[in-house]
């Protein structure tokens, strides 16, 4: 591979940039410029910037605009592969994952430190089984692929549906991150930080494609692992007097330790969970007889709000009465959503360790078998997700396809890190300051958390003692990361450089996403069927067309807020695992795979991950009166529906390529 410099100064002018646009932010900030100032340039510079590159690397030429002319060298695909992959969810997220949840969870459920082992495990499995493999394949898409192993125009579309669906429910959370970072940074509403920033989104992968994708992509990744790492420097000197964030997060813990178990023996922390497990049981109650139910409870509401108005009450109480679900909803359907959904919270929020570590517990528990199914799910998502698959086939050579994976891993490690440091630093604040507090005495950062537009926190004082208890604390776990320079008081240039890496995280995911899903609809499903002989111009710009329809389709509904991102992010892992693991493993090591067995382990695994998660939807259950216990195989949570997809298509695959073999 011959040394291109242009593209190592692309690297340095990114990294170059964000420094000094940092610094020159940081003197802004010295000078008094508001913070909502600063935060908006920060949006502002990285979409103009990115779309700057995207305009430079526009192109026509098929091979170009579906796999980066296949000349990527290993460094710069792995870093590509690596923003890629690193979407809002996980650059976002992973933090108030940790905080919240520990790292082996609470006994039933998962901990945080499944999704990390989840997330980096499975490229391995990328790179030992299938990158090199598919990259000497010489296809385009992970559909054609198959369609050209198999022989079959079938197997072809199949493939193209499944990477749809896993893609566009992918997407969707992807572009529900993406408005919400940038409304928060602008100020602007929600759906108009959706479509600002789908601007930069559709003037990188409109214009150039996988080509200007993975230029972009690869800034991108400077930006993500930059601003994690600055952020981790500048919070481990605060709290530590040193740059090193691992050790001061091992200092942290240490510290933390007699703290958890004072909190964990107080008295008025176990009347607090008394207090949530006795609301559990009135909420089982009213959703056994809700029409009763919201009968009384709105009469007892309509007294307190009568007698609140009468006494001249603060407003703030007023409306906490008037928010009640048997106030506002008449329809029973959605007054049953609202109950459920605040059992559920209770029941998990009742169940979260005040450290990072459940209680223990002798055997084997739920927690262990849910904690061990999600990172299988996620291990063989990662390695089956095709926007992550794609990449293999711009690398220049098999072997750079692998080191390829080598190289994101490093990258990604690095943020999970850092992440996983800040998630103890962060503990600690919650835990010293704010678990004690009274309630008219709330530290600073926390009274703005609460005020802000999303409210990253919200206490409830359960047990009406005015002073906050670990049980009564409500974090966003999603978005908490964005507030870790209020919490540790560090500059508020540094939210607006946090914010930059995750709308970086959120838009090189959805280009990879968006590029999947135009080229499935265009190549893969069109061309295949209707005009298999179009010309390469032709083929490029409908899957332009069709590209930006689809980034226009899926902004209108995430602007609808259907998504609970880390969720849906996790539902599309298995989904992917289901369907696309067991034929690509099968196809590419079992000469015996057939088009017979192709087509079943693809449906059959879709369908029972698919059945999984849909039966054990909240809502779906409400609608069709159905118990957990009445769904759930195993206890198994649904986003570990891959547990069974995965082991269903693989059967399904070698029975069927037994009974049917391929016919020369």
């Amino acid at each position: 591979m011959p040394f291109k410099p242009w593209r190592w100064r692309l690297v340095v002018a990114g990294l170059v940039g964000l420094v000094v646009l940092s610094v020159c932010l940081l003197i802004a900030d010295v000078m008094g410029v508001s913070k909502s100032v600063i935060n908006g340039f920060f949006l502002v510079a990285s979409i103009i910037g990115y779309a700057t590159i995207g305009m430079f690397c526009r192109t026509t030429m098929a091979d170009e605009y579906y796999v980066a002319g296949r000349r990527v060298s290993a460094p710069f695909n792995g870093m590509a592969t690596a923003a890629d992959w690193m979407s809002a969810a996980s650059f976002l997220g992973v933090t108030g994952l940790l905080l919240s949840d520990g790292f082996v969870g609470d006994g039933v459920h998962a901990g945080g430190l499944a999704y990390v082992l989840g997330w980096t495990g499975g490229f391995c499995l990328l790179g030992f089984l299938f990158a090199a493999k598919l990259n000497a394949s010489g296809a385009t898409t992970i559909p054609q692929f198959l369609g050209q192993r198999f022989d079959s125009p079938v197997v072809r579309w199949l493939a193209a549906l499944g990477a749809i669906l896993c893609s566009s429910i992918y997407l969707v959370a992807q572009i529900y991150g993406v408005g919400l970072v940038a409304s928060m940074l602008s100020g602007l509403t929600f759906e108009l930080g959706v479509f600002l920033a789908l601007g930069g989104i559709l003037l990188c992968s409109f214009l150039g494609g996988m080509r200007a994708v993975t230029w972009t992509q690869v800034v991108q990744c400077v930006v993500i692992v930059a601003s994690m790492v600055a952020v981790s420097v500048a919070v481990s000197w605060q709290t530590q007097g040193h740059p090193v964030i691992a050790v001061a997060a091992a200092q942290s813990l240490q510290q933390m330790e007699s703290r958890i178990k004072v909190i964990e023996a107080d008295p008025a922390e176990m009347a607090t969970r008394e207090v949530m497990a006795q609301r559990i049981w009135d909420l089982d109650a009213k959703m056994a007889d809700p029409l009763n139910a919201r009968e009384l409870e709105h009469q007892v509401l309509a007294k307190q709000i009568a007698k609140a108005k009468s006494d001249n009450a603060p407003l703030r109480d007023i409306q906490r009465l008037e928010t009640n679900p048997a106030w506002r909803e008449t329809g029973v359907d959605r007054l049953l959503r609202a109950w459920q959904s605040e059992r559920d919270s209770l029941a998990q929020a009742i169940k979260h360790p005040v450290g990072f570590q459940a209680p223990r517990q002798e055997g084997f528990t739920q927690g262990w078998l849910n904690s061990m199914a999600l990172v299988f799910c996620l291990m063989i998502g990662t390695a089956a997700l095709p926007h992550i698959l794609v990449r293999s086939y711009t690398a220049a050579s098999p072997a750079q396809a692998q080191q390829s994976i080598v190289w994101a891993l490093v990258f990604i490690v690095i943020v999970y890190l850092c992440a996983s440091s800040l998630a103890v630093l962060l503990k600690s604040f919650v835990l010293n300051e704010l678990v004690g507090a009274h309630l008219n005495q709330l530290p600073e950062w926390a009274d703005r958390l609460k005020l802000r537009k999303l409210a990253l926190l919200s206490i409830t004082d359960y047990n009406n003692d005015g002073v906050v208890q670990y049980a009564d604390i409500r974090l966003i776990e999603e978005y908490l990361v964005l507030a870790v320079p209020e919490i540790v008081r560090i500059s508020p240039v540094f939210t607006g450089l946090i914010a930059a890496g995750a709308l970086a995280a959120a838009l090189s995911t959805a280009d990879g996403l968006l590029l999947t899903i135009s080229n499935a609809l265009a190549q893969d499903l069109y061309f295949e069927t209707v005009n298999p002989q179009a010309p390469p111009l032709r083929r490029v710009m409908l899957s332009k067309i069709l590209l930006m329809v689809v980034a226009l389709f899926a902004a209108w509904f995430a602007t609808n807020r259907p998504v609970n991102i880390l969720f849906w992010v996790t539902c599309a892992f298995s989904l992917a695992a289901s369907t696309f693991f067991p034929v690509l493993l099968l196809g590419l090591y079992w000469p015996a795979m057939s088009r017979a067995g192709a087509v079943a382990a693809m449906v059959s695994g879709l369908a029972v991950s698919f059945y999984y998660i849909v039966a054990n939807h909240p809502w779906v259950q409400l609608y069709l009166d159905l118990q957990p216990s009445d769904t759930l195989w195993w206890g198994l949570e649904p986003i570990c529906a891959g547990v069974f997809g995965v082991p269903v298509g693989l059967l399904m695959g070698f029975v069927f390529s037994k009974r049917w073999p391929q016919k020369n």
